[in-house]
């Protein structure tokens, strides 16, 4: 993992003047300013030039956006040359200017009235960024060189890796500004306090520095800084510098894994070598848990950023690297808990006196997310959201969930206090006093699939947002990004 893991690639859409949306459409790689909402063909990816000078937009087609000497414009580019080189200079605001890196000139204007003559930035050549990835990440000083984290009543950037729930930032995008929302569900405001509700005060604005970001306070124009030995994250400079560059980092599922044997959590607390000897879980017992992107493999890591690995027949933690075969492990997914495979085809047991080695007898770990207290989810239709008790799996914007574990099975509250339901039809709603509970798979690429535990299938959503839990098998329609 290091200091820094991958930061994430920036995807967004952009709001002109009129609150539309520039659009890639499928036909004839033809771009107009006529989306309402932020679907697919709204969504843009940004890359950077190597020396940082400039910047192209890529669309969902994979073409790049860009403008000739007369102004016209065109996104059919599959590799990107001189014409597709742009630079954003963000105003007071929080707004973007698009400027020709070749010509000098502006791209706005509206509908299928697009083009890239103006000399000079008026409001139709001004576009508002919503940002498109997944809300829920971890964020990055670029000075300090650590992640934020926060405690009961501030955020500070003091964690050299971004370990445990309370590095778990929501992006929430309202009012033409993003508020940074805490494990506990509190919203960090300028002055530094966490606030209860959102208000003018805890909404910011995102600015672009060549692949770093930056916040600005909407009520005081003051940019995120992080102040003093524990870094407490305040707005505090009118201009922004190294110290109040961030980048945003995605974020890995943490989990622990108790013994169903043993009835104690897995530890490397007493060494190298992984023994189930703890009552209690905390950071020594909690894992990262990364997905090999072309396999079904995952590698574990400790809060020392170690890996755990095969040694023999025992399994210890105590590489630096996931590059050996005896690093990766196989899941079995099993309800309310899971079994281990390590590479050699054999299961993870516990030995009788709680250290964890191979045998062809499986354990049975109860498998808990620690790092989801708050949850958003993103299916191949959209975000999930409310309105009333219905739930809708099309959305353009996203409500947060509360998850509630309960011995490996996960019950999910929404806005309202209502817990998720499967109904007779297994149609899923937001309408239950008492929790009902499902259960998790995690797969590669981010993404979660959920089971009720009170009858039918995995939960899918059609284009039309409509919510079952009717799911037969692990595809993309039952998979949610998370």
């Amino acid at each position: 993992m290091g200091e820094l893991s991958e930061a994430l690639q920036f995807t967004f859409g952009l709001i002109n003047s009129s609150k539309k949306y520039l659009t890639a459409e499928t036909f004839g790689f033809k771009i107009a300013a006529s989306g309402s909402s932020l679907k697919k063909k709204q969504t843009w990816s940004l890359e950077q030039q190597t020396d940082g000078s400039s910047v192209y937009f890529k669309s969902f087609l994979g073409r790049y956006l860009g403008a000739d000497k007369n102004g016209n414009v065109s996104c059919d580019a599959e590799t990107p040359g001189d014409e597709n080189a742009f630079q954003v200079e963000a105003t007071t605001d929080g707004r973007w200017a698009i400027k020709s890196s070749k010509y000098g000139r502006y791209f706005g204007g509206s509908g299928d009235n697009l083009s890239c003559f103006e000399q000079s930035v008026s409001p139709a050549y001004l576009w508002m960024v919503h940002l498109a990835m997944h809300p829920q990440v971890n964020i990055y000083n670029i000075r300090r060189k650590c992640y934020a984290n926060n405690t009961d009543d501030a955020v500070h950037m003091t964690k050299r890796t971004p370990w445990g729930v309370d590095t778990l930032i929501t992006l929430v995008f309202k009012d033409k500004g993003y508020a940074l929302v805490t494990s506990n569900n509190m919203y960090l405001a300028s002055d530094g306090s966490l606030e209860k509700t959102c208000s003018d005060k805890t909404l910011f604005t995102i600015e672009f520095y060549a692949g770093k970001i930056a916040f600005k306070s909407k009520s005081d124009s003051k940019y995120l800084s992080p102040n003093g030995p524990k870094g407490a994250l305040h707005g505090r400079k009118d201009t922004p510098g190294k110290d109040e560059h961030f980048t945003l980092v995605d974020s890995h599922p943490q989990i622990t894994l108790f013994s169903k044997t043993k009835k104690k959590f897995v530890s490397g607390k007493q060494g190298l070598q992984l023994s189930a000897n703890q009552w209690e879980a905390e950071e020594n017992e909690t894992f990262q848990m990364e997905m090999d992107a072309k396999s079904n493999s995952v590698y574990l890591h400790n809060d020392k950023d170690k890996y755990w690995r095969l040694n023999g027949q025992s399994i210890s933690a105590d590489v630096s690297e996931n590059k050996s075969p005896e690093t990766q492990f196989e899941i079995e997914w099993h309800g309310r808990f899971i079994r281990l495979k390590a590479s050699n085809g054999k299961y993870v047991s516990v030995l009788p006196s709680g250290h964890l080695a191979v045998s062809d007898e499986a354990e049975d770990f109860v498998f808990r997310l620690t790092n989801r207290p708050l949850i958003v989810f993103r299916g191949e239709n959209g975000f999930i959201g409310c309105k009333g008790e219905k739930l809708e799996g099309n959305r353009a914007s996203y409500d947060i969930f509360h998850m509630e574990e309960n011995e490996g099975a996960y019950a999910l509250k929404a806005p309202s206090g209502k817990y998720w339901a499967i109904d007779g039809d297994k149609k899923v709603a937001a309408n239950s006093a008492e929790p009902q509970y499902f259960v998790i798979e995690l797969v590669k690429g981010s993404k979660i699939a959920l089971k009720s535990e009170s009858g039918g299938g995995y939960i899918t959503s059609d284009h039309v947002g409509i919510m079952k839990a009717d799911g037969s098998a692990i595809n993309k329609s039952t998979l949610w990004e998370y």
